[in-house]
């Protein structure tokens, strides 16, 4: 059977074009028959490597050059999707420009007549840094250190292309055997790796929602579905070599959830904590900790800089390592923006965002994502998270209100995310909220109740229910006024939030009740936060008609 890429419909294997739309039709069968085939024309197929969702990996010869290649074939039931498609493009686009030692090499790249999709890359005899760890535990450091060294190397080329890798982690770095000894890395897997500063909607390349990547080493903004540029990458590095020096991740955890959690919130835990077995040197944990920075601006604006202080540290030379075309201000300051010039895409990060917009719905809207909610858990994603968002102008959508941390006295301080549920002002007893706010997410992390502020600040900063959903805030919201530990002003701005998301949720689905719902969680708020008029202001706007 062939398949159409673009509607679907199937048809008999003697039919070449979609009679629906005039596309070429693809073989519908799965590609687990290649061995002893010739793709292209040119690669004879000698065995099968591996496979995984996005299709499988042979082994094969060019036909006449002799030169062997690994041959990554996307699965026929995939080339219908968009997103696959795109996804396997950019991963030759992007790979295919750096030219690297230690980047997998993309030699070839195309569609077989009968709609075969492939990509023909450097044959790597080595094996993931993933299965180094696990067989041989941690590392010692002069191993650990040329590894490193060679990734930040490979990485550093692909960010002066202004590329992103995006997905860096032991599965993505291969290691094999020099002839004169010691290891060689090689980085592979550009498959959502993007160019920094592109149009953002052509960078998109999954279903609408999905943030691309490994959690257990993505950055904090990957994790809050933020842009993303080099010093993502860098953090992802820093886990990296955490994980080749410990075995563990600097937050352990029982679940990727839980996990997440502690990364946006809780500090990393020290080498020295995590393996008091072992000796690293004095120099490496404020390197790792400026490199693990919560947010972007703290860390090093460059991996080159970051892997010179490394190899300081360790004694160890930069073995001809991280030789650029130009500077990335690497000097001193961890501060300066950073332009990561490529491919005439220049991107600068200030640590200002922009102010908050109004709009009718009573809500408070910012730039940026915060809170994700998974699996019916919620994890808090802080995107830039740091002191310079706190002074980013707000606004609430009605200009009769006040925003409710412009004074002590008028204001819920912005309050982590910790759940409170509200004091009952006759009896002091805790109550739940009123009829039909959502149940808590099953949660089993909770946050520290000193970060309460800085988290639900950052929340109400960033608060774009569209960019989030809806929903989303509204869960996470409920999850923050569940949390145990929070003071009464932290637990009336999560529900002050809650009733602004139940707003928003009534302007998107008029008469299902949700409007009710937002005025008890803003009647709430004012019963805990009695002097603050922007909760009085916003539960009078909701009571009206």
């Amino acid at each position: 059977m062939k398949i159409c890429p673009v509607c679907s419909t199937e048809y008999p294997d003697d039919v070449k074009f979609c009679p629906n739309d005039g596309q070429t039709l693809r073989s519908a069968a799965p590609a687990s028959d290649l061995v002893g085939q010739i793709v292209a024309d040119r690669y004879h197929v000698v065995k099968k490597l591996g496979e995984g969702g996005m299709g499988q990996v042979y082994l094969a010869e060019h036909v006449k050059m002799g030169r062997r290649s690994a041959i990554k074939v996307m699965n026929p039931s995939m080339v219908h999707d968009p997103d696959a498609v795109a996804r396997f493009n950019r991963e030759a686009a992007n790979a295919s420009r750096i030219n690297h030692a230690n980047v997998c090499a993309i030699y070839d790249f195309g569609e077989t007549p009968d709609g075969l999709i492939y990509l023909a890359m450097e044959f790597i005899e080595g094996e993931p840094l993933t299965d180094v760890i696990e067989r041989e535990g941690a590392l010692p450091l002069p191993r650990a250190t040329p590894i490193f060294l060679q990734t930040a190397d490979a990485l550093q080329a692909a960010h002066d292309l202004g590329i992103v890798h995006r997905d860096l982690k032991p599965d993505n770095i291969m290691v094999s055997s020099r002839r004169s000894g010691g290891d060689m890395v090689k980085v592979v897997d550009f498959g959502i790796a993007k160019a920094v500063g592109g149009d953002q909607a052509g960078q998109k390349v999954t279903k609408t929602g999905l943030v691309l990547g490994t959690p257990e080493f993505m950055s904090p903004e990957q994790l809050s579905g933020d842009a993303v540029d080099g010093r993502s990458d860098l953090y992802s590095l820093a886990l990296v070599l955490y994980r080749m020096l410990t075995g563990k991740v600097p937050f352990e955890a029982t679940s990727v959830q839980e996990m997440m959690i502690k990364r946006l919130t809780d500090e990393p835990t020290t080498l020295a904590a995590a393996r008091p077995d072992l000796s690293f040197p004095a120099g490496l944990q404020p390197v790792l900790d400026t490199a693990l920075a919560r947010t972007p601006l703290e860390r090093y604006q460059t991996v080159t800089k970051f892997a010179a202080d490394v190899a300081a540290v360790t004694g160890r030379p930069v073995e001809g390592a991280v030789p650029h075309t130009r500077s990335r201000g690497d000097t001193e300051g961890k501060t300066q923006p950073l332009d990561t010039t490529g491919g005439g895409a220049t991107q600068r990060i200030s640590a200002q965002q922009p102010g908050l917009t109004k709009r009718r719905s009573l809500i408070p809207v910012a730039i940026g994502v915060v809170v994700v909610l998974a699996g019916g858990g919620a994890w808090i994603a802080l995107s830039g998270g740091g002191k310079a968002n706190r002074n980013a102008a707000d606004s609430v959508a009605h200009d009769t209100a006040t925003n409710p941390r412009n004074r002590q006295t008028d204001s819920v301080r912005p309050v982590g995310t910790q759940s409170v549920t509200l004091a009952n002002r006759d009896t002091g007893q805790r109550s739940r909220p009123p009829a039909q706010p959502t149940a808590p997410p099953a949660a089993t992390s909770r946050i520290n109740p000193a970060q309460a502020e800085t988290l639900l600040q950052d929340l109400f900063d960033k608060l774009d229910a569209k960019a989030i959903g809806t929903t989303t805030v509204r869960d996470s919201a409920q999850h923050i006024f569940d949390t145990r530990g929070i003071t009464t002003a932290d637990s009336a701005f999560a529900a002050y939030i809650e009733a602004n998301a139940f707003a928003r949720l009534d302007d998107e689905q008029p008469r299902r009740g949700h409007k009710a719902t937002a005025l008890q969680w803003a009647e709430r708020a004012s019963r805990l936060q009695p002097t603050s008029r922007a909760y009085q202001q916003l539960a009078h706007d909701l009571a009206r008609p």
